[in-house]
C-alpha cells in the first residue's frame, strides 16, 4: 500500500473519532441552544460520512490494484 492510501486510511479512523467524540459529548440543555445542538449532530453525520468514504476508496484502490 502506498503512502496516499495509508494517509486516507488512517484520515478515516480520525474523521470516525472526531464524530463519535462530538456525538458522545453534546448535550442539549447545558448552554447549547436547540440550533447548536441540531448543527453538531449534523456536523458528526457528516463527519462519520466522510470517513466511510475515506475507507470505501481504500478499499476500492486496493481491489483494483491486486
Amino acid at each position: 500500500m502506498s503512502v496516499k492510501l495509508v494517509s486516507f486510511w488512517i484520515l478515516g479512523g480520525i474523521l470516525q473519532f472526531a464524530g463519535i467524540w462530538i456525538l458522545g459529548n453534546v448535550q442539549p440543555g447545558l448552554g447549547v441552544s436547540d440550533f447548536t445542538y441540531g448543527a453538531m449532530l449534523v456536523l458528526a453525520f457528516i463527519l462519520i460520512l466522510l470517513a466511510g468514504l475515506a475507507w470505501i476508496s481504500v478499499a476500492v484502490a486496493t481491489r483494483h490494484s491486486f
